[in-house]
């Protein structure tokens, strides 16, 4: 007789299902939908960096004005092949197909859809050229990592590593290091080790907050996975070598001690959390019975994916955001009074636990959650798969 093999998998995903179901039961009992609930600022964090739909387009100075190649030639080329590169000259410049759909249901003319357009907010970079606001590139540098411009910007501060003297980036001392970075981060940059905010830039565009626009048709989100769609396409970790794509971004490599599969588990438990976030603010703004039941779906999936990393690897961030947000479960495809208020709330306590996740994690203690993160796949738009991925 053959000794049987545990399949430690499935009995972790059906302790993640559980853990789910027992937390639904236990809170579901509480009669106030936010008795859950711990005080909350009401507002988001002044420290939080704003996605690219939000951020001041005088800000936005664009990759060639700002000579990103100069200093980054590989991420540069990268990112020109992606669809974020292409979406402008996609999305917007052709009137036509699904663009010219949304618009007219919008009543966005198509003269306006390369200027300061609803679409052009993600689809695009927008720059204010002499005067009025117009597209300078599709989906940029700048979208992700913030408007570097103006005054007090962060492009000149990014690249200094001397008070008053041209030297490299390995002559930086460490004090001028850490001030650098600070005066970086003040100035707006998003920069690759704050994984919160990147997850929130993503998400700021890959769930659409405009309820007309999702009425017309529009997806109210891609099907976006954080780790899977950073691991392939956009994928652009040069700076220690220019000829190497790593699998983390190089100099966090470098300089932090981390590993590519620890930054891979902050990732994938940080993306889980910011997408929860940014849905249930999304559905904290929505009345129209159609969009409700999309963005409720997104929120529950997140909360999935929380039940899963709370059944193979606990901690105590995940854990309190599920019990704050399982008892919304029963109402949260259904539109109520108090949605904007309650919603609102809840997302600014799953903020709270994020930054305290990140803050008290590194990834090292949640190898548990490897099995499901290795089966995710890079992700490869088809435009990118036809015309460089052809065998």
């Amino acid at each position: 007789m053959k000794p049987c093999k545990v399949n430690w998998f499935a009995i972790r995903s059906s302790l993640a299902v559980f853990f789910s179901v027992v937390t639904l039961l236990i809170f579901s009992q509480s009669p106030e939908r936010a008795s859950a609930t711990t005080p909350a600022k009401n507002k988001q964090s002044q420290t939080d960096r704003v996605s690219a739909a939000e951020a001041p387009p005088h800000k936005f100075v664009g990759v060639q004005a700002g000579d990103c190649k100069k200093c980054h030639p590989s991420e540069v080329a990268t990112w020109m092949k992606t669809v974020h590169f292409q979406s402008a000259d996609i999305r917007l410049e052709k009137f036509e197909a699904n663009t010219k759909k949304y618009a007219e249901a919008l009543g966005i003319k198509q003269t306006d859809l390369m200027k300061d357009s609803l679409c052009s907010n993600c689809h695009g970079s927008k720059s204010v050229v002499n005067g009025q606001l117009q597209v300078i590139s599709g989906v940029s540098c700048e979208s992700c990592h913030g408007g570097s411009g103006g005054k007090n910007g962060w492009l000149n501060r990014h690249q200094s590593y001397h008070q008053s003297m041209p030297v490299p980036r390995t002559q930086e001392t460490s004090a001028h290091r850490k001030q650098r970075i600070a005066d970086c981060e003040k100035a707006g940059m998003v920069r690759a080790p704050d994984i919160y905010n990147i997850a929130k830039s993503c998400f700021g565009c890959h769930i659409v907050n405009n309820e007309k626009l999702v009425a017309a048709g529009h997806k109210a989100a891609s099907a976006f996975e954080f780790v899977s769609w950073s691991s392939g396409e956009i994928r652009h970790n040069f700076q220690v070598d220019k000829n190497h794509n790593a699998a983390a971004p190089s100099l966090w490599l470098a300089t932090s001690n981390g590993t590519a599969d620890q930054r891979r588990r902050m990732k994938f438990v940080v993306g889980a959390l910011a997408q929860l976030e940014v849905a249930l603010r999304r559905r904290a703004e929505a009345k129209n019975p159609v969009v409700v039941p999309q963005l409720a779906g997104l929120a529950a999936a997140a909360n999935g994916k929380l039940a899963q990393i709370n059944g193979m690897s606990p901690n105590a961030e995940t854990l309190a955001v599920a019990a704050t947000f399982t008892p919304l479960l029963a109402t949260l495809f259904v539109p109520q009074p108090n949605d904007e208020s309650v919603y609102a709330e809840i997302a600014d306590n799953i903020a709270e636990q994020t930054k305290l996740f990140v803050q008290n994690h590194n990834g090292s203690q949640l190898q548990a959650l490897d099995p499901i993160i290795n089966i995710l796949p890079a992700h490869f738009s088809q435009q990118y798969q036809k015309k460089y991925l052809k065998k």
